[in-house]
């Protein structure tokens, strides 16, 4: 993984936790548009961005 991926998967997580504690929407909206672009990059495995994308799905529904 790359210095970059890892700085995106970071961010990703820090949004996610601040939006399960807190219900932040806008937390919720940064974590997804992070695992969109993780899941964007081509040096990114499938399974991880299959996984990113359910997640940026849930969250953009409101399920996450």
């Amino acid at each position: 993984m790359h210095s970059s991926d890892s700085a995106l998967f970071a961010g990703a997580l820090d949004h996610l936790m601040r939006h399960t504690l807190t219900g932040c929407r806008q937390a919720a909206h940064h974590a997804a548009r992070l695992l969109e672009a993780l899941a964007e990059r081509p040096d990114v495995d499938s399974e991880t961005r299959r996984l990113c994308n359910r997640m940026c799905e849930c969250l953009e529904a409101g399920h996450g």
